[in-house]
């Protein structure tokens, strides 16, 4: 059996670890705003950096674009820091995988080829790993954690 201080470091890696990739996508989302809104109301792929973005056109398109898009980098960013710091860790976690969930089936749900397969693959593990923080919830070292010593010491 781990010693609680291995244990609760390991919670708390594996906490940010889940949620890490999480951050540079939002940020993705900041940099690229127009872009990336453009994309989400339905307008046609172009080249970015030497790909096409989008790869693939969106199951929907959003009839207001700029306010689901801050929507979600805000979801991306701060829901990812809300799991790195451990607070409303379970309820956090359970909104972050519907929300996976449904960018999953959105903008990766055009399955024509193993290509096409793999972004909703790569975003499998994610949800996995929210799904058991819901469960389990944040560990020891966590401000969920921390609240529940205090309301229990005072």
């Amino acid at each position: 059996m781990a010693k609680p201080a291995v244990s609760a470091a390991a919670h708390l890696a594996g906490r940010v670890l889940i949620v890490f990739a999480l951050l540079p996508n939002g940020f993705r989302k900041i940099a690229t705003f127009d872009l990336t809104a453009g994309m989400m109301g339905g307008a046609p792929p172009q080249m970015v950096d030497g790909r096409l973005f989008p790869p693939l056109p969106p199951l929907i398109t959003f009839p207001m674009p700029q306010l689901f898009l801050s929507a979600s980098l805000t979801l991306d960013i701060i829901g990812a820091l809300l799991i790195m710091v451990g607070w409303r860790t379970r309820a956090v976690a359970v909104l972050l995988a519907g929300y996976c969930v449904l960018a999953m089936a959105i903008y990766h749900g055009r399955i024509s080829s193993v290509a096409d397969l793999m972004p909703l693959l790569r975003n499998m593990p994610l949800v996995g790993g929210l799904l058991v923080l819901a469960a389990v919830g944040a560990g020891a070292w966590s401000v969920d954690a921390w609240q529940t010593r205090r309301r229990s010491a005072g």
